[in-house]
C-alpha cells in the first residue's frame, strides 16, 4: 500500500502471516497512533484477499478485492471504533453516535456479523481500534470470541496502551509492535511522494517520527506551527506546579463552553504526548507507569465531559492526575520526583 512509510520488517512479518496455512486468529498491533497502524492492517487484509495467485505479487492494487479494501467497502474487512458502529439498537437502547468508547452492544453486533464464513474473501479481517477504549463488559464479550474464534477470521486489535487490555486478551493474541519511524525514513518517503525536500525534512522532524502526521503537515504546513505550540505547552505543563495546572484547566473549561471540538482536539494532543512518553520510556517501568497514568487521566476526563460532568472539575482532576515529569526538547523518559505544590 502506497500510504505506508517505513515499517519494512513489520510488513514482511505481515506477509509471512498472510502466507500461513493457519494464520493466528488474533493479532495485537501495539504502538503509538499516527504511525500507520491502520494502513498496516489494511495491507494485511489485501495480502489475505488479493486475487493474485502468487503471494509475491500481492497486493496487486488492481483486483476487485484490493480496490474494495482501498475504498473501505470490502464486506469482509470490518472495523469497529468508538461511536455506534455495529450497534443493533432495539429494546429501548439509546443511540450513542458520539460515544468515545467501544461498547458491549457494538462488540456483540460485530461478533454476530462474523458468525458465518466470509462473504467473498479468503479471510475476514475484523479490526478493533482503539482496543483500549473497550469497557470491561465489551472486553469480556470479545474474550469469549477469542476463546472460540469464528472460521476464516483474523481479529486485529490496535492500541497505543496494550497494558490497558485484559491480560487474558493479550495472551490470546500474537503481539506485533508498531514503532515510531526514523525521521530520515519519513523525509525520504515524503520526497518520493513529490513534496519539496525542505518541506519534507521539516514535516518529518515536526511529526516526531509519526508518518501520518508528517503527511498531514506536508499537505498543510500551517498545522505544524499549531501542533508544535500545543505539544510544547504539554511539555511545560507536565513539569509544572499545581497552580499553573489549575489555571490551564480553568482555561480549557472556558473554551469547552464555547467550542467543544477544539478542547477534544487538545485532549488528543495530550494523548499524543503521553503515548510518545510511553514508547520512549518503555525500558523504564516507573516512567512507563507514569505515561499510562497520563493516558488514563485523559481517557477518563473525556468520558466525564461526555457524561456532562462539570467541565472544570473533570479537567482539573485530569491535570492533578498527570504525573510530574521533566522533559527536554523531546519527550524524555526521565521522571521528576518533585511533588506538586498544594
Amino acid at each position: 500500500m502506497t500510504g505506508i512509510i517505513g515499517h519494512e520488517k513489520l510488513r514482511q512479518a505481515l506477509r509471512n502471516i498472510a502466507g500461513m496455512q493457519e494464520p493466528p486468529h488474533a493479532l495485537l498491533l501495539a504502538g503509538p497512533g499516527r504511525t500507520g497502524r491502520t494502513q498496516l492492517v489494511l495491507e494485511l487484509a489485501t495480502l489475505f484477499n488479493c486475487e493474485a495467485s502468487d503471494m509475491e505479487q500481492r497486493p496487486c492494487d488492481k483486483c476487485r478485492a484490493c480496490r474494495l479494501i482501498a475504498q473501505g467497502n470490502h464486506p469482509d474487512v470490518l472495523c469497529i471504533e468508538p461511536g455506534d458502529s455495529f450497534c443493533r439498537g432495539g429494546g429501548g437502547h439509546q443511540p450513542h453516535p458520539n460515544s468515545r468508547d467501544i461498547r458491549i452492544c457494538q462488540v456483540r453486533g460485530l461478533i454476530e456479523s462474523v458468525s458465518r464464513y466470509p462473504f467473498e474473501g479468503r479471510c475476514r479481517v475484523m479490526v478493533i481500534e482503539p482496543a483500549d477504549r473497550m469497557g470491561l463488559e465489551a472486553a469480556n464479550t470479545l474474550l469469549k470470541t477469542l476463546e472460540e474464534p469464528p472460521p476464516a477470521t483474523v481479529i486485529v486489535l490496535i492500541t497505543a496502551a496494550p497494558e490497558s487490555l485484559l491480560e487474558t486478551i493479550r495472551s490470546r493474541c500474537r503481539i506485533l509492535n508498531v514503532t515510531l519511524v526514523p525521521s530520515q525514513t519519513i523525509a525520504d518517503g515524503l520526497r518520493e511522494r513529490g513534496f519539496p525536500a525542505e518541506l519534507a525534512e521539516r514535516a518529518a522532524v515536526e511529526a516526531r517520527r509519526r508518518p501520518a502526521d508528517a503527511l498531514a503537515f506536508a499537505e498543510q504546513p500551517d498545522l505544524m506551527d499549531d501542533r508544535g505550540r500545543l505539544l510544547e505547552r504539554c511539555s511545560e505543563l507536565a513539569g509544572s506546579r499545581t497552580a499553573e495546572r489549575m489555571s490551564y484547566a480553568g482555561d480549557l473549561a472556558e473554551r469547552w463552553r464555547r467550542d467543544r471540538e477544539l478542547v477534544l482536539t487538545e485532549l488528543e494532543i495530550w494523548e499524543t504526548f503521553w503515548e510518545s512518553f510511553l514508547w520512549q520510556s518503555a525500558a523504564e517501568p516507573e516512567a512507563s507507569s507514569d505515561a499510562l497514568e497520563g493516558l488514563r487521566a485523559v481517557t477518563e476526563a473525556r468520558r466525564d465531559l461526555e457524561a456532562q460532568v462539570v467541565a472544570r472539575m473533570a479537567l482539573e482532576l485530569m491535570l492533578l492526575r498527570f504525573p510530574t515529569v521533566r522533559l527536554a526538547d523531546e519527550v524524555s523518559s526521565e521522571s521528576s520526583r518533585n511533588e506538586n505544590e498544594r
